[in-house]
This record gives structure tokens, sequence and C-alpha cells, in this order.
């Protein structure tokens, strides 16, 4: 039983992490341009917003953002730090998760589990990013952590505040039920473990399942009270967030609407997502998996090779070397080694957000290893041997260094730029603030057409629904993001045409030369067809809308009343 002199110093450990996580989270969050995903999904926080209405649409995932983020730009305003928040701070709120396995690991490992999810730059990078996948991760990491806690506090609350925990991470994402599948697979794994070295106990495989079934089945009944108000929490949280808007608020008022708003948000929202990333489902998964998994093994090496050579030789250590290894610690490191092999098979996109799924769990093998290389220090200075203890005070710094140089790199330095391993291709390569700042200025002054976009990259014929996903899906509406996430903040009146010069009338969209849109957005190829119909008030401005090779040029007018406005 560690000291209350050391349990006290390895608190302030993990409250220092935290406070570090959320510098490293909250500075400059709305530096970097939105990312696509990041647009798409706020243009429809914003619609929420507007209208009230919402209903869950599996492909932008989980309503934890929008329901969240919908009462923030209430509150705050609609920008790209406010949007980014919610993540920032759960995702600084994650190394704190590292104090509920204080019984599982010792002081120096929980310490170091804190700083690895407060440091690792997978982790800064994606909690700067409003995606769901950091908040995924700290929910279900929160949930099981709890769960620990009941079992090692014998208290039932922790159990009822774990529901609630797996009620958010299912909230955040659909993906929480891989996290569930991950826990009840590295739980068979530790079973099998002690089947198969029954023998050299002495002992039946028979007579060890049996043990362990009896044992859980006596642990279900004694904690039945605790596990339905777990499971009473978590579908409490779980209806809540997916019931649709406003009938939710009308069902409140009106009791006898319940039964059916609450079908709507678990059996509706069930058939929702299955019909979207099930088996069968319309989202493709038809990828090369050695070239997802290659590429996440690239990631990985690239952005976290301190942590992932701290988890091997931490599980290692635990597996071979220790005289009884911790069940928590190998269980950890097969849900990591799962993490890395699954996530390429059943991810839509190459995305380097993956890669958060398997870096969480390699974080306690790496805070195992990082307490090796301590105990061999600790060695070193009771021995006297001075050369030892330099070389495990250099391995710590070394670690310390190479984590903070690469999220200085990734999430501060070049947090758009190609060569950046953690930027996926949906990235702009370019700023956008200044002209964003333009239409912001503009778009109130201006009536009729604040912004035209212009070609078939960008044009999308016949009457649709922006707000709704399923009605600009497969269009190209989406050829414009980001811009359309602040030109809708900015309440800016949006069209577009394929026309140069042809007389439109007064029912279809207007030409590039007959346009009083003080913005025109087009594709750089079609630069000097556009520029000889616009008159010399405007001035182009060149961006690039992905990481790579997707330029496309904005002209806005000088002489609009707002351009020259301070910002």
């Amino acid at each position: 039983m560690p000291s209350l002199g050391r349990r006290r110093a390895t608190a302030l450990a993990v409250a220092a992490a935290v406070l570090a996580a959320l510098a490293l989270r909250v500075v400059a969050l709305g530096d970097r341009t939105f990312h696509w995903d990041e647009a798409r999904v706020g243009y429809w926080v914003l619609q929420y917003a507007a209208t009230g209405e919402w209903a869950y649409r599996a492909i932008v995932h989980g309503p934890f953002l929008f329901h969240v983020n919908e009462w923030l730009f209430g509150a705050f305003g609609a920008s790209d730090a406010v949007a980014r928040a919610p993540v920032a701070v759960v995702g600084a709120l994650l190394p704190a998760t590292a104090w509920l396995f204080r019984t599982r690991l010792d002081d120096v490992e929980v310490a170091a589990l804190a700083g690895l999810l407060a440091l690792n730059p997978v982790l800064v990078y994606y909690s700067r990013f409003m995606r769901s996948d950091v908040l995924v991760a700290a929910f279900s990491v929160a949930a099981l952590g709890l769960a620990v806690r009941a079992l090692d506090a014998r208290r039932g609350g922790y159990l009822v505040a774990a529901g609630a925990a797996l009620g958010l991470a299912f909230a955040a994402k659909e993906n929480a039920l891989v996290y569930v599948a991950m826990f009840a697979g590295a739980s068979a794994l530790l079973l099998d473990e002690q089947l198969f070295t029954a023998r050299t106990r002495g002992e039946s495989f028979e007579r060890v399942l049996h043990e362990n079934l009896r044992r859980v089945g006596s642990g279900l009944f004694a904690w039945r009270r605790a596990l339905a108000g777990g499971v009473a929490a978590f579908f409490l949280v779980v209806v809540v967030c997916y019931v649709p808007r406003p009938e939710f608020g009308a069902a409140l008022a009106d009791p006898t609407r319940l039964p059916g708003v609450v079908a709507a948000g678990t059996v509706g929202a069930w058939t929702e997502f299955w019909s979207t990333w099930g088996v069968a489902g319309s989202a493709s998964r038809e990828h090369s998996y050695v070239a997802f998994l290659a590429e996440a093994l690239q990631t990985l090496g690239a952005a976290s090779l301190m942590l992932v050579a701290a988890g091997v030789v931490g599980f290692l250590a635990e597996r071979y070397v220790a005289d009884d290894p911790r069940d928590f610690v190998l269980f950890a490191g097969y849900w990591a080694v799962a993490s890395v092999v699954v996530y390429p098979a059943i991810t839509d996109v190459a995305g380097h957000w993956s890669v958060v799924h398997a870096v969480v769990p390699l974080a306690v093998p790496a805070a195992v290893g990082v307490r090796v290389v301590v105990d061999r220090g600790r060695s070193a200075y009771r021995s006297d041997d001075r050369v030892g203890l330099a070389l495990a005070a250099l391995v710590l710094l070394a670690a310390v260094g190479q984590m903070g140089a690469v999220t200085a790199e990734t999430s501060y330095l070049m947090p758009q730029d190609d060569e950046n391993p953690l930027v996926q291709y949906g990235q702009p390569g370019s700023d956008v603030g200044a002209t964003v700042d333009r239409i912001e200025r503009i778009a109130p002054r201006n009536d009729g057409t604040d912004v035209l976009y212009y070609g078939e990259r960008f044009h999308v014929a016949g009457e649709y629904d922006p707000s709704d996903p399923d009605e600009v899906a497969d269009t190209s509406w989406f050829n414009r993001l980001p811009l359309p996430w602040y030109t809708e903040r900015a309440d800016a009146t949006t069209e577009s045409t394929l026309r140069l010069t042809e007389p439109a009338n007064a029912t279809e969209p207007p030409s590039v030369a007959g346009t009083d849109a003080p913005v025109v957005v087009i594709a750089a190829g079609d630069y000097r067809s556009v520029r000889e119909h616009l008159g010399p008030e405007y001035e182009g401005w060149t961006y690039e809308l992905t990481a790579t090779n997707t330029i496309v040029v904005v002209f806005v007018d000088t002489e609009a009343p707002g351009f020259d406005d301070p910002a």
C-alpha cells in the first residue's frame, strides 16, 4: 500500500498532467482552418441552432457534438475555437482517468499514464479537432475506469457513473460498440490464458472455466442493483441524446408522445446506424486493408514512436518478466494490438484520427515501460552507478523531448502542412481567415447573393436542402468545404452557376458577367475565363482547399461596403 505522501504526490502529478493537457489543447485553438469533416458537421450544427430541428444521421456520427455545440454557439457565438472546445476540454480531462486505475498500477505508472495521455502528439492534435474520436475514447476509458473502481472500492455508485459515461461514448460516436467488443475480446484472452496455463498450476481447464463462470455469475447477482442502475443511466443518456428535436420537448410537455419519441431515439436510431454502417450499409468500405493498415502504422511510427517503443517494452516486461503479471496491463496490451489490426478494416476513410483508438490503450503498457526505466534509474542511484543513472535520465528526457517536439510541430508549427503526418487529405493547406473576415464584414451590408460559386466543381443543379446531409450526399456541395461553414456562420446567401455570359432569366442563377455578388469562388483552372468577365474592382486570392492539389480562387469586390473595414 503506497504511503499517503506518495499517493498525494501521484494525485498532484495527475492534476499537473490535466492542466498541461488543457493548456496544450486550448492555446491558439482557432488558428487552424476547419478540416472538411469539421466544416460539414459545423455547418449542420449551425442549421440545428437556427431551426431547432435535429434528427440522427449516422453519416455525421453521434449527437453529442450537435447538442453541446448548439448550446455553445448560442452562448458564445459560432467560431472555430468554440466549436472545438468540447473536444479540447474532454481531451484535457482524459489524463485524469489514470487516477481511476491507481489500484491496478503503481504510483509511477499512474503518473506516467496521465503524462502520456496529456502529451501524446496524436491525442493533442485530435483534441484540437472538432471530431468525435477523442470523445468516444475518453468516455469509454472513463467507463472502464469507473467499473474498475467499483470493483476495487466495492461501491455500486461507480457502476452507475460508468453506465452514464458509456452512454456518452455512444452519444459521441458509434464505434463505442467497437470499444465494448474490444473490452470483451481482451477479457476473453485473459480467460484463455488462465485456461491454457491451468496444467502448469496442477489444475484442469474445466475446473478453471467453471470457477470463472461461477465467480462472474455470483458477481452479477451481488451487484444486480448497481448494474441495473448503470444500465438505466446508460439508456437515459442515450435516449436523451438520440431522440429527435423538437419532438423531444413536445413529448416532455405531452407524455402521451413519449413512447413514439423514445422509439425514434432507440430503434429508429439503430436502424439508421445499421443501414449506414452495418455489414450491408451504404457507407463505402471498399478499400485495401493492407494500404489502410500501412498508413496507420506509418502514422504511429511518425507521431507516436516513443509511445510504441515504451508500450512494447512495458508489455513484454509485464508478460514475461514480472513475477505476477497484472491482468489490467495485459488487457490494455491486447486491446491496443486489436485496435491497430481492426480499425483499418472497419473505417471508410484512411483518416489518421483512427490511430487515436490504438494510442489510448497503448498508453497503459507504455506507462509500465516508463516505470521500468525509472526502476533502472533508482537501482543505479542506490548502487552509485552514475552511468546507469545518467542513461535512465537520458532515456526519459529524450522521450519527453521527442513528444514535445512532435507535438509542437504537428499541432502548432505546421498544423495544415501536407508533410505533417497527422494531416489528412481534407485539411485545407491554406489559411482562409483573411477572406472569411471580409465575407463576414461584407455579407451583412449586401442585398441579394453574397457568394457565387462558378463551375462544374461547385455547381449543384436543381432544388436541394443543404441542411439535410442526405440531400447533399454525392453532390458537388462537398467540394465547397470548408467554405459553407464560414459562409453560413456569416449568414451569407450563396448561389452557384455554370454561366459566364449567357443571360439568365428571373428563375435561374445569374451569370458571372451579370452577377452583383461581392464574392465569386472558382476552381483555379477557370481563372482566365472568369477574370475577363469580372470588373477590375474584383481582386483574387488563391487557396488550397485540401492538403494538396485543390486550388481555388476567391474573387472579392474591393469596392463592396465593409471590404476595407478594420478587423
